[in-house]
């Protein structure tokens, strides 16, 4: 761009029917990011990407897939970006620093470009992204580096003027016709108003107990032992407990637990990447040991077996 106070608009703009014009989409507007649709399943998406003041705003909605940014793409020369996400719709998450957490719709979250991070998301969706340079935050931006993964209702007070604006942005039309001068002042606001509403976002005792309890399942779904007695006990519950409050949030933990591992599973099954690895050590990796009965799990589950997931995902290369 010719000057700091510019917008670039549609620079990636329009519907995306393949999956690595998406993926190149995304990388050039934030930093390099690797993705892959769950089950080899067609994919269709639109991404509309603008530049204002050295921000980055995109407005995106796709079919399901898990956007992973991890260390086999990240480099030295990458942007130091600070992301903030409004969640408009589908079932997602955020895993990045040791935190995992689930996105409801009209949620904001903070993740980072300089540490290794995955997006999944389950159901198509709709999402408004913005990338600021860490340094326009300042001193504040090691306060929202430790605010990764943690999401805030957006729907209220300041945090629903934040909200406002990113919806805003996914309507369209923000820096067009301004001046470089008033797009300096819309994302100097944007930024201040960011700082604001995650400047106090540290989880509290009235924290959802059932949004604490996904979290701690899927960030412990590798572990063989994970188990209503388990959870309940990292959480200072009664078993009993732990069943009024999930049978409240219309599932049962175990059944839950067993979805979320084999939707992994499945996942990393059809991965290219891990074409050589063992369909037993991918299953274990999510805590599932006994693979004697896998093949039938993933076809009660998906309809398909672990084999007939490899053979899929094999044709599609």
């Amino acid at each position: 761009m010719s000057t700091t106070h510019s917008v670039d608009r549609g620079r990636h703009r329009g519907i995306i029917d393949r999956l690595d014009t998406f993926e190149d989409a995304a990388s050039r507007a934030f930093a390099p990011l690797r993705m892959r649709t769950t089950g080899g399943l067609p994919f269709h998406g639109a991404f509309t990407s603008a530049r204002v003041d050295q921000l980055v705003l995109t407005h995106i909605t796709a079919d399901p897939v898990v956007v992973r940014r991890d260390t086999s793409v990240m480099g030295s020369s990458d942007p130091d970006l600070i992301k903030v996400a409004w969640h408009g719709s589908g079932r997602a998450g955020v895993d990045q620093g040791g935190r995992q957490c689930l996105l409801n719709p009209g949620d904001l979250v903070v993740y980072e470009t300089g540490h290794p991070y995955e997006l999944p998301f389950w159901e198509p969706y709709d999402t408004v992204v913005v990338g600021v340079p860490s340094a326009r935050f300042g001193a504040h931006a090691d306060v929202l580096r430790r605010r990764v993964a943690m999401p805030v209702r957006a729907d209220t007070g300041l945090r629903g003027i934040v909200s406002a604006m990113f919806q805003g942005m996914a309507s369209g039309g923000v820096g067009d016709g301004a001046s470089g001068a008033a797009q300096h002042h819309m994302a100097s606001a944007l930024v201040s108003l960011v700082c604001a509403a995650f400047s106090d976002t540290f989880p509290s005792d009235d924290e959802d107990p059932l949004d604490r309890v996904r979290a701690y399942c899927l960030a412990n779904l590798g572990d063989p032992g994970l188990s209503a007695e388990s959870v309940a006990a990292a959480h200072g519950m009664s078993t009993r407990y732990l069943y009024t409050l999930c049978r409240a949030g219309g599932f049962t933990l175990a059944r839950w637990v067993r979805s979320e591992r084999l939707a992994r599973i499945r996942r990393d099954l059809a991965d290219p990447v891990l074409a050589e690895r063992p369909t037993a050590v991918i299953a274990a990796r999510w805590g599932v040991l006994d693979t004697g009965h896998l093949g039938r799990m993933l076809r009660a589950e998906f309809g398909v077996t672990a084999r007939e997931i490899r053979a899929e995902a094999r044709q599609s290369v």
